[in-house]
């Protein structure tokens, strides 16, 4: 849409804006997502990274830290000792923390 409008054409856009919020755990991600500056060590990453880049640039996406013991994601991801597996269920699925099975 934003390509047609810079080519002058008109375009009704009735949709709304949708602001989505990102939760990651690794601050260099945070920064390299942020920061428009190519690493040596990042170089690969900026064909992956130019459309989501385009997103926080333009305040569509914002990316927040979230600290590794509070990231739900890791649920689905990796291997987790019982004791975090089982804290970061009931936060996926809103149950009591001291909730036991029985």
């Amino acid at each position: 849409m934003d390509e047609l409008k810079e080519r002058g054409f008109s375009v009704y856009h009735p949709t709304p804006k949708v602001v989505c919020r990102v939760f990651e755990d690794n601050k260099s991600c945070i920064e390299i997502a942020a920061n428009h500056k190519t690493r040596p060590r990042t170089k690969h990453l900026y064909v992956c990274l130019h459309h989501f880049r385009h997103h926080v640039v333009n305040k569509t996406v914002s990316i927040e830290h979230v600290s590794t013991k509070q990231q739900i994601a890791d649920i689905f991801t990796k291997p987790l000792p019982r004791d975090q597996f089982e804290y970061l269920r009931n936060q996926l699925m809103n149950w009591e923390l001291n909730r036991r099975e029985g």
